[in-house]
Formats: C-alpha cells, structure tokens, sequence
C-alpha cells in the first residue's frame, strides 16, 4: 500500500485506487505501510533521505528498487524462516511431550495399578494421562506467547519498527492454543493408551 506524491507517474500494468478504498481492501483502514516521494532530477537522494529520517524518526527509507526488493526477498525468507521453525517447534513439542507423559507412566505404574484395583476405568485412567499432557502443553503456550511478546518488543526496541509490526489478535492466541491443545491430546495419546492397558495385578508388582 502507499501514497504518490504529487506529480505525474506512470508505470506499465499500473492501475489507481483511492486510499480508503484500497485501505479497506487490505483490510488496514487508517494505515499506511508505504510512501513513495518522487523527488527534482537534480536533487541529492542522499540529502533528502536522511531530512526525512530525521524529521519522520520512525519511518525507513528505501533509496532504490533495487533495495526495495532486497527488503522484499529478506521478508519473503523470514517468513518462511518463520513456518519452518514453528513447524519444528510443534514436531520437537510433541516429541517432548511424549517423551515426558511416557516417563510419567513408568514412574506412576503401582500408582496407576492402585487406581485400577479400586475400581477405575481403562477410560477414566486414559482421561486423566491426556488431561495431564493438556495441562503441560497449554502452561507452554502460555509461557511461549509472554516470551513472543517479551522477544518482538526487544526486537521493536533495537530498531525493527520500520519492518515489523506486531499485531496481536485474539484470533493469533485462540490459534497458538489450538495448536497446544492438538500437541497435547498428540502426545499424550500413546502415554494414555499405554496407562489404561496396564494390568492391575503387573502394575501393583512394579518397583
């Protein structure tokens, strides 16, 4: 989205739309993400960036196409930087999560033999272990989007405002706890399944 200064501009496979109408398009109404200046043939660009920079601290300025699809490439790469790890994340989560309600099995077995011989269910035993692995995955979503917050501010504070814009909705939160939740009915899944087969007269054995 951006602004043209005043003047004529024309440019192949171009088209004009009025601000707001393009504002409510990208769905950023009073927002603009873009100014394009064109600037005297025979103006230092040099001069009247850094007049802009000083004048309007917040905003970065780009000098050249070339450098605007520098900028473009490197957003292009975060974001996919971006997937790849939060892909990993999820898959390095869920194997954790495994890993931790497995050992919680093995160390709980007389425990899970007890609760068996007075009388609970395989389904009872089961919901309890993917109720604890929920419980474990929703405290680290918690804890993962206080430590997001925390890490985009420092990130905002270095310098990053002209990059980034950090934009927290209740839909981005509802989705990483979505996902939390999958994680831990995932990997709790197995631990669980394993926990409700146990046989009371085995698991009371157990040392």
């Amino acid at each position: 989205m951006g602004i043209f200064e005043s003047g004529d501009m024309q440019q192949d496979a171009g088209a004009f739309i009025s601000l707001k109408k393009l504002q409510e398009i990208e769905e950023k109404e009073d927002k603009v993400t873009m100014i394009y200046v064109k600037i005297d043939k025979n103006a230092d660009v040099d001069d009247v960036t850094e007049r802009i920079e000083e004048k309007y601290g917040d905003l970065t300025t780009i000098a050249s196409l070339e450098d605007l699809q520098s900028v473009d490439q490197g957003l292009q790469t975060v974001d996919t930087a971006t997937w790849a790890i939060s892909l990993l994340a999820i898959i390095i989560g869920g194997i954790g999560v495994i890993n931790t309600m497995i050992m919680s099995v093995f160390e709980r077995t007389r425990e899970i033999g007890v609760l068996k011989a007075v009388g609970w269910k395989d389904r009872r035993i089961l919901a309890m272990i993917l109720g604890e692995s929920v419980v474990i995955t929703v405290i680290a979503a918690i804890a993962g989007s206080v430590l997001g917050v925390a890490a985009i501010q420092v990130l905002l504070e270095l310098g990053m405002k002209g990059f980034i814009e950090p934009v927290y909705t209740p839909e981005i939160f509802i989705r990483a706890f979505g996902v939390a939740f999958s994680v831990g009915i995932l990997g709790g899944l197995y631990p669980a399944y394993r926990a409700s087969r146990l046989a009371p007269t085995e698991a009371l054995r157990y040392e």
